[in-house]
């Protein structure tokens, strides 16, 4: 079962500042060498992804610079999400193609009123 991290309440427009994690397996640090890391908002576990954040390519996520120590970031960025409370999970495909998700939870994004 994934562990459940429910992102601190954003404001639209806003930069998060950014979170860093540490996957652990039965207190063993997760090697994440060559995984890839995905994680989508959705309006409902079953509804479409309203927004994907990835490690591939233009990064919203970055493994630790050694992943053997299970640790990656979810960067800081600025927060362009239409504001609703959302549903995400963290999932993990590890070099050997292993699937999991090892993360879950809710993250509310709140409407901001001043804005450029």
């Amino acid at each position: 079962m994934a562990s459940r991290y429910d992102f601190p309440e954003t404001i639209k427009g806003d930069t998060f500042n950014g979170i860093l994690f540490t996957i652990l397996v039965n207190d063993v640090a997760l090697d994440l060498t060559g995984a890839e890391i995905n994680m989508d908002l959705r309006l409902t576990p079953t509804g479409a992804s309203v927004e994907r954040f990835t490690s591939v390519g233009d990064a919203d996520i970055t493994i630790s610079a050694t992943p053997t120590d299970g640790k990656f970031t979810f960067n800081r960025q600025i927060i362009d999400i239409a504001a609703s409370n959302y549903k995400y999970d963290i999932e993990i495909i590890l070099a050997d193609n292993t699937v999991k998700t090892y993360i879950s939870g809710n993250w509310k994004i709140v409407q901001d009123v001043t804005y450029v």
